[in-house]
């Protein structure tokens, strides 16, 4: 049979009071019963305010990317921005006819679209930026082409 470990049990002999158990036996130590814990009760804290803490710098836990990372991202969370990037940039120096630019239009566009929802469901990079540089250079690509064409034809000039 297993015999407890020492410490304080309450005294077979005298009932309301504890007595020390050394493990072999009993000890002339006695003491009375420990009081019964009270449980701790919350009490509410009144929490400072502190201007603007809502806009505080990132913390140190968010990863900071490096260029690689982001344009990895960029392409895999919004292909309609990056692949409307890529078709501007062709159709700005390969594009007798501005279909392209069209194209990178639109792409870019949707692209534009989707990193809003994407912003808005917290994604961090949404690809914003390579949308709108499409955009830019798409529709600089359709100017262009409109200048080329207005050169070739003066009649056109008025």
């Amino acid at each position: 049979m297993t015999m407890p470990g020492p410490g304080w049990y309450p005294d077979p002999e005298t009932p309301g009071q504890s007595r020390w158990w050394t493990g072999a036996g009993w000890s002339e130590h006695t003491q009375p019963p420990a009081p019964p814990a009270t449980p701790q009760v919350a009490t509410a804290v009144e929490v400072p305010y502190v201007p603007m803490a809502g806009y505080a710098l990132p913390s140190s836990e968010t990863p900071l990317l490096k260029r690689g990372e982001k344009d990895r991202l960029t392409r895999k969370n919004n292909v309609f921005a990056w692949t409307g990037l890529l078709l501007s940039l062709i159709a700005f120096f390969f594009d007798p006819l501005a279909l392209t630019s069209i194209i990178a239009i639109v792409f870019s566009s949707i692209g534009l679209a989707r990193a809003q929802r994407l912003s808005d469901a917290g994604v961090r990079i949404a690809g914003r930026g390579t949308a709108i540089a499409g955009l830019v250079i798409g529709i600089a690509g359709v100017a262009l082409f409109l200048y080329s064409v207005s050169r070739m034809f003066p009649a056109l000039h008025m």
